[in-house]
């Protein structure tokens, strides 16, 4: 695998998938973000390395691609537990990793790393990436702090800064769904703002969020998903599956949150759309919204 195909990953974990909003967790990082990458690899670039051959592969004064350890090291931790006991050592040195590193890619797989272990004590690095440089190591280090459990000492003020200071469509997705993972006062406040945004992707993660507050004004835009086409060919625009995947979570949070104003909208699927998977869900909300 070539270096060009590892610069800008996506987190292989569902973004904020432990809040009512996991549903689109999808069509936020697949579908609407544009230009992200996926990241995903068929196999590690090497074999038979542990978490402490890894990381010290990573301090080595002498190991010239320290962030293709950084890479290997976050799939691996993605997908494999290490002892509990080791986890100190892990996050110590993957902290000194990420405030040494001059490598935007190292930062960037040490916050993947750090975001899949989901510990208290990588809060001091994620709280920092958030003014990374990079726009890719914010994107990642908002992610895992969605992914963080209730409660976590975040720094706040700064995820709002993305949604108040940045330009960038897919960190301030992101940043909106974080606050909303955790309950943040601001979030409907935020999310109202983004509604009438010109920009299609925050138009539609600000109106999902508010699926969960019931609130009408988002009733527009959760109409216009669910009258999106399928057979749109034009580059750039959401094709089939993906307009499929969008809708599917929009009517699975209508579901979750019974919001009954939004049966009209749930009918109207019913009864005209031409995918059957859509349909049949539409119908199966319908029956949770009329019990």
């Amino acid at each position: 695998m070539s270096a060009e195909n590892l610069d800008n990953p996506t987190p292989t974990k569902k973004i904020l998938e432990s809040s009512p909003f996991s549903g689109i967790a999808v069509p936020i990082a697949i579908v609407l973000v544009g230009g992200l990458i996926i990241f995903g690899v068929t196999k590690m670039l090497s074999s038979g390395k542990n978490h402490r051959d890894l990381i010290d592969e990573m301090n080595s004064k002498t190991f010239g691609n320290r962030w293709v350890a950084a890479y290997e090291l976050s799939k691996f931790l993605a997908s494999s537990k290490i002892p509990k006991e080791d986890m100190p050592w892990v996050i110590e040195n993957l902290s000194k990793v990420y405030f040494e590193s001059v490598d935007a890619r190292t930062r960037n797989f040490v916050v993947l790393a750090l975001g899949s272990l989901n510990d208290p004590m990588a809060l001091k690095v994620l709280n920092k990436a958030l003014e990374d440089q990079d726009p890719q190591v914010k994107f990642n280090a908002v992610v895992s702090l969605g992914n963080m459990s209730k409660g976590s000492e975040i720094e706040w003020e700064k995820v709002e800064a993305l949604l108040q200071q940045n330009e960038d469509a897919g960190l301030k997705q992101v940043a909106l769904f974080t606050l909303a993972s955790h309950d943040r006062p601001k979030t409907e406040e935020y999310a109202l703002a983004l509604l009438n945004s010109q920009e299609r992707t925050l138009r539609y993660a600000a109106s999902m969020v508010l699926i969960n507050y019931k609130k009408t004004e988002a009733l527009p835009v959760i109409g216009e998903i669910l009258s999106l086409k399928y057979d749109n060919s034009t580059q750039g625009e959401i094709n089939g599956a993906e307009v499929e995947a969008l809708k599917l979570n929009v009517l699975e949070n209508i579901e979750k949150s019974k919001w009954f104003a939004a049966v009209a909208l749930v009918e109207n699927s019913e009864s005209n759309d031409t995918n059957v998977r859509v349909s049949t869900k539409a119908k199966q909300v319908l029956k949770v919204l009329k019990n």
